[in-house]
């Protein structure tokens, strides 16, 4: 104890001189800047965090022409692919990507997708694109393509092993209700409701409704057919026409910038009033 306060008592008998004050704003600069260098340090780490750093391709042959209708969104699930190809380098990800830069954009239209590529950061989808041969989707547009592109590819294809089993497959196709499907069917239920008291509907309907959807989500067109009854009345034909009409003026989608005009968004709803 006594040694401690000797020390103490030294501590206080040593007096400030102006080599060891450090004026308040000075003080406030120097933690300013270290502060700065804090948050560039934290800010690259985030950047470096999120740099793409795998890239992942599914494969169809590029000169067979498909069946059936091939977009980015059914390539998968309808028409299914041949190989797989996991590529684990960032650097074969940034030369695809500095090829993608020479590009030429073209206007938006259908083209029989036969590659679909994703791009992953760790875990995470960053982005993806489609193409054929001659075109290719990214990030919304149009291009077209070009045969370094595809050798580039290709190259990919034959440098690396397929794999034996998939990654992932992608969502059912379709898309989702801004506001989400319970809300979609309640407003649309309730729409009927006030079109069956319009034409004094009594009894129990089944629609399937098909419709698309621009990139931004609004839907571009609608049908709706009447599955039941097999002889639908004056009052279900009136009926499932305004709620075409309603899809059309009312319903967006989700946004999806690789969403083409040959996706098609089906569901059914049952509706029954027998009050």
């Amino acid at each position: 104890m006594a040694a401690i306060a000797q020390m103490n008592k030294l501590r206080i008998s040593i007096p400030y001189t102006p080599s060891s004050w450090i004026p308040a704003e000075r003080m406030y600069r120097i933690m300013k800047s270290r502060i700065l260098i804090l948050l560039f340090l934290f800010v690259a780490q985030g950047i470096k965090g999120n740099e793409a750093d795998s890239l992942l391709i599914r494969y169809s042959d590029w000169n067979i022409e498909p069946s059936h209708v091939s977009t980015c969104s059914n390539f998968e699930v309808l028409n299914g692919y041949e190989e797989e190809f996991i590529i684990p380098t960032s650097s074969h990800v940034d030369s695809l990507k500095k090829l993608l830069t020479h590009l030429q954009e073209q206007e938006d239209r259908y083209f029989p997708v036969r590659c679909k590529l994703y791009i992953f950061s760790g875990d995470t989808v960053k982005e993806k694109m489609c193409m054929n041969k001659t075109t290719i989707t990214y990030k919304g547009k149009t291009y077209a393509n070009n045969d370094t592109i595809v050798c580039f590819i290709n190259q990919l294809m034959h440098d690396f092993t397929p794999c034996e089993s998939k990654r992932f497959l992608p969502d059912i196709i379709g898309a989702n209700y801004v506001e989400g499907r319970d809300s979609l069917y309640h407003l649309l239920t309730k729409e009927l409701d006030k079109w069956a008291t319009t034409y004094f509907y009594r009894g129990t309907t089944i629609m399937t409704i098909r419709c698309k959807a621009n990139k931004n989500g609004k839907t571009s067109s609608a049908d709706v057919k009447i599955r039941k009854p097999e002889h639908p009345k004056k009052a279900e034909r009136k009926m499932a026409e305004k709620l075409r009409q309603y899809m059309i003026s009312h319903i967006r989608w989700e946004e999806d910038p690789d969403r083409s005009p040959y996706d098609f968004i089906i569901f059914t709803i049952r509706y029954n009033n027998k009050q």
